[in-house]
């Protein structure tokens, strides 16, 4: 069974949905800087560091010895030492079309914009948003009559297409 850790955000809804569709991989830690995560408020979840110090961070995930890191909506950049300590083991969720909207609110600024809307996972890099393409998935903006339901749209293709991904591995 493959051991996963996820980095999750305020909201933790990526993190809930792969504990809830564990098949051939295991959820064995979350990793978060947000004591006010939605996520939190659940029960029987695994190990969970809550931390900005990413000294701290390298020795858990060290610790732990991942096959596979996931970040899910983990709004801080992962630093080069974590990342090359990890290569190749690294994933991570964004809510657009890459190379297009790098970086933070980009679900936002592809849905202004009509274009790149949808989710890209992909390796994570040393270079913010830029590693190899794993999966792509487009969503038409114009189905949608505020950013609101386009959102909504984005999640149920983030809950439905990362726990796929994170089967492969």
């Amino acid at each position: 069974m493959k051991k996963v850790i996820v980095f999750f955000g305020k909201g933790g809804s990526n993190f809930i949905n792969l504990l809830k569709h564990q098949s051939n991989y295991e959820i064995i830690a979350g990793i978060t800087n947000r004591n006010d995560s939605e996520a939190l408020k659940y029960k029987n979840l695994p190990p969970i560091l809550i931390s900005n110090d990413n000294d701290e961070i390298l020795s858990f995930l060290k610790e732990k010895n991942p096959d596979l890191i996931v970040l899910a909506g983990y709004m801080k950049i992962v630093p080069p030492k974590i990342i090359n300590a990890f290569k190749k083991k690294i994933i991570n969720l964004h809510p657009s079309i890459l190379p297009e909207f790098k970086g933070l609110n980009a679900d936002k600024k592809s849905f202004e914009a009509k274009k790149a809307c949808g989710i890209t996972i992909h390796y994570a890099d040393i270079e913010l948003d830029s590693g190899d393409i794993i999966l792509q998935y487009h969503i038409n903006p114009n189905n949608f009559n505020n950013f609101e339901e386009y959102h909504e749209a984005l999640k149920k293709a983030e809950h439905k297409f990362l726990p796929a991904v994170v089967e492969l591995f």
